[in-house]
């Protein structure tokens, strides 16, 4: 089972989860307690929330579950907002330590990666279009790639406008799939009339999630292939 498999049943595990802890768990009160804590916190609460994402980033804590959980709290546009300055601070947060606190561990721990040595030929290049391209096509984990980036020759301005690019579709997806939770989550729990409509959207919003995740990985990576020759990607093909 590939990498790529493995993240798309632990996303469907975390959205599952998300849904139900508002039908049958505690949990749901104090998702409620922190949601309405955060409408009538404005500033307090996405602050919190984005703090939370910088720290789980630089602590590897998957991307996708911190994202997914501001589409739960916050809603679609809001959420993408909260979400990406979150993931981008927390990467390059990421990025600053492997290059300056922590350099001599993550070079030991990337050494023998022959992606990241083709990555790092690229880069000279065409750092920024090659920063974004691994950030779309997701080759290389999301938190690994942020420490592995700090012992390469790409810049400190460039890493970060390139990752804030590179990750909004990921992030855009991701709280979408976060905002489904919710909406099932509240036909469950009764909160929300439930209707063959509503099952059908949520059922249409995933295989929407799962075909553009997809074809924005198929996509990135076949680009990469392109510009980096020498880099082995196997969806590239």
């Amino acid at each position: 089972m590939n990498r790529i498999t493995v993240n798309r049943i632990a996303l469907t595990a975390v959205f599952l989860a998300l849904a139900y802890s508002l039908y049958g768990l505690p949990f749901a009160e104090w998702v409620a307690l922190i949601a309405d804590w955060s409408k009538q916190h404005p500033i307090a609460g996405p602050t919190i929330y984005v703090a939370c994402v910088v720290v789980a980033t630089v602590m590897f804590v998957p991307g996708s579950v911190s994202i997914m959980i501001a589409g739960f709290l916050f809603g679609l546009a809001p959420g993408i907002l909260f979400a990406a300055v979150g993931t981008t601070i927390g990467a390059q947060f990421a990025f600053l330590t492997g290059r300056w606190g922590a350099r001599q561990w993550v070079e030991r721990r990337v050494s023998g990666n022959q992606r990241l040595q083709a990555i790092e030929q690229g880069l000279r290049e065409e750092a920024f279009l090659i920063v974004v391209l691994t950030r779309l096509s997701l080759i290389i984990p999301f938190n690994v790639l942020n420490y592995a980036y700090g012992v390469t020759s790409v810049t400190t301005r460039t890493h970060l406008a390139a990752t804030a690019i590179g990750m909004l579709p990921a992030v855009a997806l991701y709280v979408y799939l976060g905002t489904l939770a919710r909406d099932l989550g509240q036909i469950l729990s009764g909160e929300a009339p439930p209707s063959e409509l509503g099952y059908w959207l949520a059922a249409a919003g995933i295989v929407a999630i799962v075909v553009l995740t997809w074809a924005i990985h198929r996509t990135a990576s076949r680009a990469l292939a392109r510009h980096l020759p020498t880099l082995d990607i196997d969806d590239a093909k």
